[in-house]
């Protein structure tokens, strides 16, 4: 583990609208090469709707400016997220990893949360980078500790290796969120047996996916959250398009219907389980 510079402040005070989006990139390249409105546009889209309120997740150092450029025209509606995504450190070299670690560890004072952070072993991402992976995992979880953040996870196919880590490890005071949760109740009770977030995306709409469905149907509701993880993961009906944050609504209406709930219901409870778990209370 590395030694940190930590800039120590006390609990943010965190305004959050209405309804909330657990998870999404809304810093995303891909908005800015639809235009210089294209994102404003799905944000305003998805506040007419209710959802006032876009926790980010982290990619590299690139990510986190484009996310304060964002913040700064969208006050009181983002919250910032930093972290070291496994896609960016199977990416670059060992080096650059401890450099951009060594950047972020000042920053995390601006933040509501530390992610996206974790494992994805899937091979066409993995390629030479398990082990930094693993180690860029381990010195993220040391931060959230030092930090007092809640993570954000990020983990495929790497659910027993992530397991062992924080058997290891421990899991840090605030918890966190495991961000787009899409396997059986088995894995989920793993996670939820420490203290952890289940944050439910666009896969639970998809008809075909009936394990997630069970395992959603078993899950505490009071353990749940809704993301969109926009542009990316959408329900079928934006398959065509990037993936906008007002498809948060199709999330609900699909969980709902596994919960035999309204919508506006587990909107209500998820984005009360966001506060909870993102202001600490």
């Amino acid at each position: 583990m590395r030694a940190f510079q930590i800039e120590s402040r006390g609990p943010q005070l965190i305004g959050f609208g209405h309804w909330v989006d657990a998870h999404a990139h809304l810093a995303d390249e891909r908005w800015e090469a639809l235009g210089p409105a294209a994102v404003d546009a799905v944000i305003s889209e998805a506040i007419k709707l209710g959802v006032g309120y876009f926790m980010q997740g982290g990619v590299g150092p690139a990510d986190w400016q484009r996310q304060k450029n964002l913040k700064e025209r969208h006050s009181g509606l983002i919250g910032l997220c930093f972290g070291l995504h496994p896609y960016w450190v199977a990416a670059h070299t060992k080096s650059d990893c401890e450099n951009a670690l060594d950047i972020l560890a000042p920053l995390l004072s601006e933040t509501q949360g530390l992610g996206e952070m974790g494992l994805d072993f899937r091979p066409h991402i993995m390629l030479e980078s398990k082990d930094l992976q693993i180690s860029m995992f381990e010195n993220q979880i040391e931060l959230a500790e030092a930090t007092g953040k809640p993570m954000v996870l990020h983990l495929v196919q790497a659910h027993d290796e992530a397991q062992h880590i924080f058997d290891i490890w421990g899991v840090p005071p605030a918890k966190g969120m495991v961000h787009s949760f899409n396997g059986s109740f088995a894995k989920a009770e793993d996670f939820l047996k420490k203290g952890l977030f289940l944050s439910i995306g666009g896969p639970v709409c998809r008809p075909d996916n009936k394990r997630l469905h069970q395992a959603v149907k078993e899950i505490p509701l009071e353990a749940l959250l809704l993301e969109t993880d926009s542009p990316d993961q959408p329900p079928p009906r934006f398959k065509e398009v990037l993936n906008p944050p007002a498809s948060l609504l199709d999330v609900a209406r699909a969980i709902g219907e596994l919960k035999s709930l309204d919508p506006s219901e587990i909107l209500d409870i998820c984005s009360g389980n966001f506060r909870r778990l993102f202001s600490g209370n």
